[in-house]
């Protein structure tokens, strides 16, 4: 049975453990969080008997002998932590996206975890939603032909009259550039944005070109272009990565985002409705959206005709936590028979490096060519992200 230690346990930290419950092959020995009481109704919620508690991440990492360790704390303290669980040989890091706040902290980390022989993981759990699995095979079969294109809008507001959820809050270390190295929208969750077009895309990206709005609350509106490296033979491959805000938004439901996907192909247009706020999950109680016809899982427009997927899956799979329980599984059972996981460190800094390309585009009006983020431009100081286009 392997042992598993949680670093952090903030809000999604109750999305992450669920793919540790019931498992046979891992059990949560051990948490950290500053605030004990806090910790220790985090154990009761989730009926964790026999985990133990700490207050600092070296007692736990060093009084207990972790196969894995969850680093679930602000992006600021993610190298620190990470490496020390590195160098205490720790067989496995699960690091919470994005998984550093620079280029020069994403290489420390992947150098000592080689060095060490340890497996990290960047978690991601978007590429494990069953709607999005489901369209990447239709799009492998071919239905769609070869890719043009992709569209991903993320819609974010807020319910009628409710206070700021607790990623957007002013006070949120979130909106915070020192302690969050981007913004909550095109940064933080824009990582799975980035990484879904990566993925369904199967390619890097070349450029990036962004426009954000410099004077709203948060980083929306957001615009940002993309073009992807191009293999031999390849059509010319792009993105579009939207994100907007509704303040006044009448929503009915404690939710503050949700996503919606296009992917245009040679043959045919694929549509994707839904991901955060799909299916049953108690916070967006009164959404009806995926219960409308109007928002099926996926459709497709092919030869003349559009055919809809998906449409018999329940509410129990469509919600968005079985992709978390999925990617952890994923990593358990790298852990247990080895394999690679889903994103490795070096993946996971090329993904970071594309949330750092819109903002500097966004900063100095003008295209951004991924060649241009390197640890070395970074050292030279070369280029630097100095807004995170929050404005509370």
């Amino acid at each position: 049975m392997m042992k598993i230690g949680f670093i952090g346990l903030g809000e999604i930290s109750n999305e992450n453990v669920l793919g540790y419950l019931d498992s046979k092959e891992a059990e949560i020995v051990a948490v950290c969080r500053r605030n004990r009481q806090a910790a220790e109704m985090w154990l009761e919620k989730w009926g964790i008997k026999n985990a133990r508690y700490y207050y600092d991440y070296e007692d736990m990492v060093d009084s207990e002998k972790l196969d894995i360790v969850e680093i679930l704390t602000p992006h600021h303290l993610h190298c620190e932590q990470a490496v020390y669980c590195a160098k205490a040989k720790i067989k496995g890091i699960s690091l919470q996206k994005p998984m550093a706040n620079s280029l020069a902290e994403c290489k420390e980390i992947i150098d000592v975890c080689k060095e060490n022989n340890v497996i990290l993981k960047v978690y991601d759990n978007f590429i494990f939603y069953p709607v999005y699995t489901k369209a990447k095979q239709l799009i492998k079969d071919g239905l769609i032909g070869d890719l043009i294109s992709i569209r991903i809008n993320t819609m974010a507001g807020l319910k009628d009259g409710a206070d700021w959820p607790w990623c957007f809050k002013p006070d949120s270390w979130r909106a915070d550039i020192d302690t969050c190295g981007v913004g909550p929208l095109v940064g933080d969750d824009g990582y799975h944005k980035f990484s879904l077009a990566r993925w369904f895309m199967e390619r890097d990206i070349e450029k990036i070109s962004a426009w954000i709005d410099p004077e709203t609350y948060l980083d929306a509106p957001a615009f940002i272009r993309a073009k992807f490296r191009r293999n031999a033979g390849d059509i010319p491959k792009y993105a579009q990565i939207d994100f907007s805000f509704s303040p006044k938004m009448a929503l009915p439901f404690e939710f503050w985002l949700d996503d919606f996907i296009e992917i245009v192909g040679e043959k045919g247009i694929m549509w994707i409705n839904q991901c955060s706020a799909a299916g049953n999950r108690k916070m967006f109680a009164g959404n009806l959206m995926s219960k409308s016809p109007v928002f099926p899982p996926i459709a497709v427009y092919l030869d003349g005709k559009v055919t809809t997927y998906m449409e018999e899956i329940n509410d129990q799979e469509r919600n968005w936590s079985t992709s978390f329980i999925a990617g952890t599984r994923h990593f358990i059972d790298v852990m247990a028979r080895g394999g690679d996981p889903m994103y490795t460190g070096e993946e996971g800094m090329e993904i970071t490096r594309y949330a750092m390309a819109a903002y500097l585009s966004a900063q100095e009006g003008r295209d951004v060519f991924l060649d241009e983020l390197t640890v070395e431009a970074e050292k030279g100081k070369l280029f630097k992200i100095k807004d995170n286009f929050c404005r509370f």
